[in-house]
């Protein structure tokens, strides 16, 4: 509390939210560099699955199931999309009922007491988080669009050669690669949002609940089943 009377939002929490961050952004860091560079973890194996896929599109004068492969992504992104919308439109609701909603943490058990600049810090960075969400998934719908547009100009087995297709066939590839690569961080940040939801009940929980995060999304990303599978 300052010499005005208003309560400050406490050390431990401003050291809490910046293990936060700067664990997500070396975490971000850290599977770019593997996916890219060492080639290993699941976005880098299914990378090399679009590669195989692209490949193959020569080979077909029939693409009706390649484009709705397209469409599905598209689809599963606007979903996620939308969800980040109305998830982001009650979060910003909560600004407007802080003190009904703070109280409302103050009676559950194990929760902690805290000052309502603290109360609208954690609103605020739950809803930077879902707005990244947001901008995340819509990009990936843009880029996969654009893989619909790659698609069509690809040309038939009989003018490949002629025509380059190959080259056209591994931009499509490369495209999606990206735009999957930008759905995986909006997925992604729905798990550090999990985290962050612990912090309005003890600050020890949420630094349990960011380093569970990482572990689950590293043990997913790079030691699961399905990486097995695809690798």
């Amino acid at each position: 509390m300052n010499d005005t009377g208003e309560q400050l939002i406490p050390v431990l929490d401003i050291v809490a939210l910046t293990v936060f961050v700067v664990t997500w952004i070396a975490y971000v860091a850290y599977t770019k560099r593997c996916n890219l560079h060492g080639q290993r973890g699941l976005l880098a194996a299914m990378n090399r699955v679009r590669e195989q896929w692209a490949d193959t599109i020569l080979e077909r004068d029939n693409r009706i199931v390649d484009s709705q492969v397209i469409n599905g992504l598209v689809r599963k992104e606007t979903f996620f999309a939308s969800t980040t919308l109305l998830i982001l439109a009650g979060t910003v609701a909560l600004l407007g009922m802080d003190d009904q909603v703070n109280q409302l943490f103050n009676e559950i058990p194990f929760a902690q007491a805290m000052p309502l600049a603290l109360w609208e810090l954690k609103v605020g960075v739950l809803a930077v988080i879902f707005v990244y969400a947001f901008f995340k998934f819509t990009w990936a719908i843009r880029q996969h669009s654009y893989c619909a547009i790659l698609l069509a100009s690809i040309p038939l087995p009989n003018k490949a050669e002629e025509q380059d297709g190959a080259t056209q066939t591994q931009r499509l590839a490369k495209l999606s690669n990206l735009a999957a690569r930008h759905f995986n961080d909006g997925m992604r940040a729905y798990y550090f949002a999990l985290a962050e939801l612990s912090w309005f009940l003890n600050t020890w929980v949420f630094l349990l609940a960011t380093a569970w995060v990482i572990l689950v999304l590293y043990r997913r990303e790079f030691h699961s089943k399905a990486l097995r599978i695809l690798s």
